[in-house]
């Protein structure tokens, strides 16, 4: 980022108001410095000086509340114009939001913070829309990161405009590798992406992972599983059937179903695959009552009304 973003925090610090609060603003920009090339050929002519002088004045002149909104609103508009253009990668849009949603947690708990929360979903999205991702499947690390990321700041949104955040389909889309790669290799790949989050370091947030991102991923996963390759979605389904027909917990036979049927429910091509199979497994005595109740709803899932 610009010099002169980082100067003028820095020259909060020795205000009258300064307070340790700065000081972590201060070091939580100083981790997205990596996000910009170095710019030796930065203007120093006296026009420049005199706007940076200005912006660093109105920092003094704003309470705390102000002061960090308007660091992220020029931090978020240095990214899009100065990091973006040259360096267009699932671990820069990470640690783009990393440091918004860190500096956000300096602001107090109400309607601001979850304002400016929703406000940087929606820059987001439009910066997907112009520099969209493209990373292979097997990149799991920081797509992994990045929806941690995008769950919390969606809950944390959500959390005082007392309404859910609503996503647009582009941030969706961006997770369709990721979401390829659990379908592939893990027999319920909502549960199997929860665990992952649930296990993983979350760049020192003091986060449990619990329903809300629960229902956000398997948003996610409904919008990208259509736009997977059908051996995959067949597969993925065939699997999970299976593990419902076996499983003797009805919980977790219930989590089983549970994705099955985001799986299915934009999706004709499986539906009417698993349909088929129910069918012919429902006759059989094996199945403990609650199994054949599922077997049931799935035979007739062919034919949604």
């Amino acid at each position: 980022m610009s010099e002169d973003l980082i100067k003028s925090v820095e020259s909060l610090l020795g205000s009258k108001n300064s307070s340790q609060q700065i000081n972590n603003i201060l070091n939580i920009l100083k981790q997205g410095k990596s996000l910009f090339p170095s710019d030796l050929s930065q203007s120093s002519d006296e026009f420049t000086n005199v706007k940076s002088k200005e912006k660093r004045s109105e920092l003094h002149r704003m309470n705390k509340q102000e002061r960090i909104l308007k660091i992220i609103e020029r931090f978020t508009n240095e990214f899009e114009t100065k990091s973006l253009p040259n360096n267009v990668s699932v671990k820069n849009y990470l640690l783009y939001l990393l440091v918004v949603l860190k500096i956000s947690r300096k602001m107090k708990v109400g309607y601001q913070r979850s304002l400016v929360l929703a406000n940087t979903l929606s820059r987001l999205n439009q910066m997907f829309v112009n520099h969209p991702l493209h990373y292979n499947r097997r990149t799991t690390r920081e797509p992994l990161g990045l929806l941690f990321l995008i769950t919390e700041s969606a809950l944390e949104a959500s959390r005082n405009l007392k309404f859910p955040y609503k996503f647009d389909d582009v941030t969706f889309s961006q997770f369709i590798p990721l979401v390829t790669k659990y379908c592939m290799d893990s027999d319920d790949p909502l549960q199997e992406i929860v665990k992952t989050l649930s296990e993983m370091p979350k760049f020192r947030i003091p986060v449990v992972i619990g329903d809300g991102h629960q229902k956000i991923i398997g948003n996610i996963l409904q919008y990208c599983f259509p736009n997977i390759p059908l051996k995959t979605r067949i597969e993925t389904g065939v699997r999970l059937l299976n593990k419902i027909m076996l499983e003797q917990t009805d919980s977790t036979v219930l989590a089983h179903y549970n994705t099955l049927k985001l799986c299915m429910e934009k999706d004709g091509d499986l539906r009417s695959h698993i349909s088929k199979i129910a069918k012919m497994e429902i006759g059989k005595a094996k199945y403990r009552r609650f199994v054949s109740g599922i077997l049931e709803e799935l035979a007739q899932s062919a034919n949604p009304t």
